[in-house]
């Protein structure tokens, strides 16, 4: 490799280097606030969810209920879905301190969480994997609290 080269290949890379962050970290999502988790779409756009927390705002060692309505695209209800939930704080490799579990809410759209305890400030990413019929699609949430 000559130093013209090296110089060459080096520059383009510091070049394309911003351009590969800003679109993977667009692609990615950012985190969002605590009180700004009120809608969002599934991965592959089966489901829309919308979330309640209580309490409002997300309060830190609290635990945490929330609702969660689940609609298709066309804003109808999805009914007897199964929904699981994991998460954690991947910056400090470690998951929820509780085991929260989701639950049939008040009517068909609804589902209840609970069991959600953010125990320390940060970013904290969830995943919802949620089942109905013979659709499976995940949602991801990623929380700056």
């Amino acid at each position: 490799m000559t130093p013209a080269s090296y110089f060459r290949d080096r520059g383009l890379l510091l070049l394309l280097l911003p351009v590969y962050f800003t679109l993977s970290h667009a692609a990615l999502g950012q985190p969002v606030g605590a009180g700004d988790i009120a809608f969002q779409s599934t991965v592959a756009g089966h489901y829309e969810v919308r979330f309640d927390s209580q309490p409002k705002p997300i309060v830190i060692n609290q635990i945490q209920s929330w609702v969660m309505s689940v609609r298709t695209g066309d804003g109808l209800c999805v009914k007897g879905a199964e929904i699981t939930v994991v998460g954690g704080m991947p910056e400090h490799n470690h998951g929820f301190p509780t085991a929260p579990l989701v639950r049939p809410g008040a009517n068909d759209c609804e589902y209840l969480v609970e069991g959600l305890r953010f125990h320390m400030s940060g970013r904290w990413e969830m995943s919802f994997n949620i089942k109905a019929g013979a659709k499976t699609d995940t949602l991801m949430v990623s929380l700056d609290l």
